[in-house]
């Protein structure tokens, strides 16, 4: 298989995009990738061809293309066109076989060789995640976030399952402010969309970061409840990731969090990042269910467990944050006012706690 041409490609690596000049031709022989124009989205798996056209037509790519998953592909270029077609004609016949039923190209993308079709394992609906009357929204992450992100092997803690989990890559982040509830703002990313793990097989779902500290008496729980109640589907992220596959996720941790008796702490975060998403969304009724169920769960957590005088007054300000979202401004105060006022602590929270208080007062 002209094993001095095959190279590997990362999941979420963009191969090609639109308008980019065609300078190869991918022929996949291991693994997954995404064409996509427009709407439209074609998977195409071993056997495949990409670029085919543009390539020997000496053209810009009409489409981009994506690794669904890791990808091995043999990359043709017009150097190597020459010994790949000489030594693997079966290639060449493939090829010209590709360029024959892609020629003309009309609006829409045609592919006859390795086309992926759908399989008998249909992934989890939205109406069986989502609340009812939750709305699905449109669009996915930015094709750019997909190269501050990287693949690594996952095996479920409650199945054993081995999947593809996307880790963020910290170093390359730039941000750009932290807003008063300690939301890091970033020019170029949004980790929330990333923040959890998704078993494909069982739904377990949890927080990537966090994902090794699952303990065994929560894996055995969900265990005993997926023997009781099978999933109904599967879920795996697409390549790009859609914003409502990326909402659903945060549903499917809260089934995950109710089954294996989650912290408050677990709960607070999930619904505080969910609150972020709804409000760059634009959802407000959304954000202000998120909000409400935040400050209940962050309530509850300052009530019950120990921290430090500092991790106190962090939640106090997060609950301040909350409260002014939820226009309850004397609960704020109140909140400011513990953080501003605790005996030790951080003096960096007692100055912004005090700053808070200041902008209560001026009306702000």
């Amino acid at each position: 298989m002209a094993v001095n041409h095959v190279q590997t490609f990362a999941k979420g690596t963009v191969l090609f995009s639109a308008g980019d000049p065609a300078d190869a031709v991918f022929f996949i022989v291991a693994g997954k990738a995404l064409a996509l124009k427009g709407e439209q989205q074609v998977a195409l798996g071993p056997g495949g061809f990409l670029g085919a056209v543009a390539f020997f037509q000496e053209t810009s790519h009409t489409y981009t293309a994506v690794c669904a998953t890791e990808l091995k592909a043999i990359a043709i270029t017009r150097e190597t066109s020459r010994e790949v077609v000489a030594k693997q004609p079966v290639i060449a016949l493939a090829l010209l076989k590709e360029l024959a039923l892609q020629v003309p190209q009309g609006e829409e993308l045609t592919f006859f060789q390795g086309r992926e079709e759908t399989g008998q394992a249909q992934p989890v609906s939205a109406e069986a995640v989502l609340p009812k009357a939750h709305p699905v929204f449109e669009g996915c992450v930015p094709l750019e976030y997909g190269e501050l992100v990287f693949p690594v092997e996952v095996e479920c803690r409650a199945c054993q399952t081995k999947f593809t989990g996307m880790r963020v890559r910290t170093s390359r982040l730039q941000l750009a402010e932290q807003r008063p509830d300690f939301r890091n703002i970033y020019r170029n990313f949004e980790p929330n969309y990333y923040y959890l793990w998704v078993c494909p097989h069982c739904l377990l779902t949890y927080p990537e970061r966090q994902y090794d500290r699952l303990s065994e008496v929560a894996a055995r729980r969900w265990q005993s409840f997926i023997t009781a109640h099978p999933p109904q589907g599967t879920f795996e992220f697409s390549v790009p990731r859609t914003i409502h596959e990326s909402i659903s996720a945060y549903y499917l941790a809260m089934k995950t969090y109710e089954v294996i008796g989650a912290s408050p702490d677990l709960w607070a975060n999930l619904w505080l990042r969910l609150l972020w998403i709804y409000e760059d969304l634009g959802a407000a009724d959304l954000a202000r269910q998120a909000a409400e169920k935040a400050r209940l769960y962050f309530a509850e957590s300052l009530a019950t467990t120990t921290r430090s005088a500092a991790g106190d007054q962090r939640l106090y300000l997060i609950l301040g944050e909350l409260d002014l979202r939820l226009d309850y401004r004397g609960e704020a105060y109140r909140n400011f006012h513990a953080a501003a006022t605790m005996t030790g602590g951080d003096p960096r929270l007692k100055q912004l706690a005090s700053d808070r208080i200041m902008d209560l007062r001026s009306g702000q």
